[in-house]
């Protein structure tokens, strides 16, 4: 019985280090698309900077060409992470089939061991009402 146990506290591990690792790639996920709305408010307020000014015009054009890049790197960042995360909740879901699996198996060994004794103790009981019925029906003989 201990072994099941054992194989049980081995996948419950595994299976928190396997979410624990799916909460950081989402966060580094939400980074990366957070990052992607403070580039795009960014090239909003420099579009406005450039149309009030001649000196800003001149300069969108670099600052437009850094953002395609930066936004291109971004995208392909989040492309990747979501996969990471797609990935790793696929482990998770494994991690977790396995843990069930030995709980499971554990609960049918428990309720098996319950039933067992359970039918130890009715054998016993049925005994001892046995060997009372035989000493009272010997003792008014």
């Amino acid at each position: 019985m201990k072994g099941i146990e054992a194989l049980i506290k081995i996948h419950s591990f595994e299976l928190d280090e396997k979410r624990r690792t799916l909460k950081e790639i989402e966060a580094f996920r939400v980074q990366i698309e957070a990052s992607l709305e403070m580039l795009a408010d960014e090239l909003v307020s420099e579009q406005a900077a450039a149309r009030q000014s001649t000196e800003g015009g001149f300069a969108y054009g670099g600052f437009a060409k850094s953002v395609i890049q930066r936004r291109t790197a971004l995208n392909a960042s989040l492309e990747a992470a979501t996969q990471q995360v797609d990935d790793a909740r696929e482990s998770v879901a494994q991690a977790f089939e396995a843990l069930k699996k030995y709980e499971i198996t554990k609960a049918g060994r428990d309720s098996a061991a319950l039933a067992e004794a359970r039918r130890r103790e009715r054998i016993l009981l049925d005994e001892l009402g046995l060997s009372a019925h035989s000493r009272n029906k010997s003792a008014t003989s």
